[in-house]
């Protein structure tokens, strides 16, 4: 049960941009801007810059299946015209991901500490 609650604890303290390992140190510096490592307890976010494409995976995922399954329920399931559904999909399809930038990083972040991918050696 306490493994349950470490894993939901780390991807919640991801969501809200928080440290996953101490709970308080902030995730990024500025609007865009990640810290490397916690400026708390010093745990490492990312050790490498390709890691950010994690983060990346998570929100083109997300984004992804929400546009399926409402394009698939709204074009199969209800009488909207097919325009209006494909113009708010799109326009979903591109500020969702922006909007859902930092909180995408911070899931990354908080996966990597729980899989150990931030604190293992080269």
């Amino acid at each position: 049960m306490q493994t349950i609650w470490r894993i939901v604890r780390a991807l919640f303290d991801g969501l809200r941009l928080r440290c996953p390992q101490c709970h308080r140190g902030r995730m990024f510096a500025s609007l865009k801007q990640m810290h490397t490592d916690c400026p708390l307890c010093g745990l490492p976010f990312e050790r490498r810059s390709g890691e950010v494409t994690g983060g990346m995976a998570i929100n083109l995922a997300l984004t992804e299946t929400i546009v399926v399954i409402c394009g698939g329920g709204l074009g199969l399931f209800t009488s909207y015209p097919l325009l209006p559904i494909l113009a708010s999909l799109t326009v979903f399809a591109i500020l969702f991901p922006i909007l859902f930038y930092r909180p995408s990083r911070g899931l990354w972040a908080s996966i990597l500490y729980l899989t150990g991918g931030n604190t293992e050696a080269e």
